[in-house]
């Protein structure tokens, strides 16, 4: 299967050109003159990086998405080879409330149903965490982190944002199943009158 990808059809087409000043039409004929379909992904990072006044992060967004339009890789997969998929939500609560809602709410019968490890929670200052080997090999993090700062938070009292982050996945397929899993546990969870969670839009 032809897993090609024009450069002006990429998803990223426009952040590149707005973030380095170059289309990335311009940058996979560069990379391709410079020899790029024969070197690696470290190799051509730094190729960008040494030969264009290009900083070392956009090297790398440059680099996954030439890989992707010469076929390397497919759009979605991570400079390793794997996939990632993600969802989120606004809730009601402060970081700690809508992390314990979470623990609750994520009971051994439905990590179990979702092939999901023992949690291990983790508190930074601005951020709590709640992490979950998968038993496909694949890792969750949940991250959850105060929407409104203090001045801007309305009568209704204080939100949050809880965003999933499924890593290590092996095909996009197995990326769009967990995606779809996850938004249907958010919904699950958002909506649950247990956790006495809404949805806030």
């Amino acid at each position: 299967m032809n897993t090609e990808t024009s450069p002006r059809e990429h998803p990223r087409a426009a952040s590149i050109e707005s973030g380095t000043g170059t289309a990335l039409e311009t940058w996979v004929q560069r990379i391709t003159e410079a020899g790029g379909p024969d070197l690696d992904h470290a190799a051509i990072a730094r190729l960008l990086s040494e030969r264009w006044d290009i900083t070392e992060w956009w090297a790398q967004g440059v680099t996954v998405a030439y890989e992707q339009v010469i076929g390397r890789r497919v759009v979605g997969q991570s400079c390793d080879g794997d996939f990632s998929a993600s969802a989120s939500r606004t809730v009601p609560g402060d970081i700690d409330a809508v992390r314990d809602r979470w623990a609750t709410f994520m009971t051994p019968a439905r990590r179990e149903q979702l092939g999901l490890e023992e949690p291990r929670l983790s508190d930074t200052a601005t951020w709590r965490y709640w992490r979950a080997a998968v038993a496909d090999g694949s890792r969750v993090s949940v991250n959850i982190s105060a929407k409104d700062s203090p001045a801007g938070r309305t009568s209704a009292g204080p939100r949050s944002t809880l965003g999933i982050e499924h890593k290590g996945l092996e095909t996009a397929a197995g990326r769009d199943a967990w995606k779809a899993a996850w938004s249907r546990t958010l919904a699950d969870f958002t909506t649950s009158p247990d956790d006495l969670l809404k949805e806030t839009r």
